[in-house]
């Protein structure tokens, strides 16, 4: 099934596209996140459920919880049509969506929805959580949160580059919304760490799973001309926040 396209996530859609084919090879912090969220949401998968994964990518958040629960019916939905394609060969015999899971009408009601590191990319975080704990029983997400790419960061504002990611929410912000929209069930915190040559392989790093604002060629160039000037090792961290909320 596939769902219109409004005209931010297309632009969205096309760098995800693009990443579909490398996403894997270097997407080892969000495998080892999609493993830890499954983990807490363990205890609610001791019986066959309908689960619904949103922003699900190549398929590693769906194949970390069917460790835990095999037998599930799995619904899939992102808004990138080739990243849809990689998870198909992966996980067959599940249902698909392409789509924008922020703003999709979910025509089902499920037993569980997840989201592995992908709420970052949404508008209005609220107002979506509020719309799917109508549809799910249980809801468990993990987002970035600030903190993250510190490094990173100040290499870009050190050199005036417009930083190409992405604005953090706050852990107590990002706990005052679940608790107004649902019944927090467990909540955790995780820091991942990369560690590159330079910043430029940072930047590579997150163009290569799609984590990256479009520009043009010529911008990009430009871009890694001033990046190569600096030689520096940099650690890459990802700071992580998990939380399982439940319908009220």
């Amino acid at each position: 099934m596939k769902k219109s396209l409004s005209m931010k996530s297309n632009r969205l859609s096309n760098g995800f596209d693009k990443a579909a084919v490398t996403y894997d090879c270097h997407a080892s912090v969000q495998k080892m996140a999609s493993e830890h969220l499954a983990f807490l949401c363990a205890p609610l998968l001791e019986k066959p459920q309908k689960i619904l994964d949103i922003g699900c990518g190549t398929g590693l958040t769906t194949l970390a919880f069917q460790k835990y629960c095999s037998d599930g019916v799995y619904t899939l939905c992102d808004l990138s049509e080739n990243m849809i394609h990689v998870a198909k060969n992966k996980i067959p015999n599940q249902n698909y969506i392409v789509g924008d899971g922020e703003r999709c009408a979910f025509e089902e009601n499920y037993d569980l929805g997840i989201s592995n590191l992908a709420l970052q990319w949404f508008e209005d975080i609220e107002s979506f959580l509020a719309k799917i704990l109508l549809k799910c029983k249980y809801f468990a997400f993990s987002i970035p949160v600030e903190g993250s790419f510190a490094a990173y960061k100040n290499l870009f504002a050190a050199k005036n580059i417009p930083i190409l990611t992405y604005h953090h929410w706050g852990i107590d912000a990002l706990f005052s919304l679940g608790e107004r929209n649902g019944d927090v069930v467990r909540s955790d915190f995780k820091r991942y760490d990369l560690f590159f040559e330079n910043v430029l392989g940072a930047a590579k790093h997150f163009k290569s799973i799609g984590a990256w604002r479009m520009t043009t060629p010529q911008r990009q160039a430009q871009i890694a001309a001033r990046l190569l000037r600096n030689p520096i090792k940099i650690n890459l961290n990802y700071d992580i926040f998990f939380m399982v909320l439940e319908s009220k």
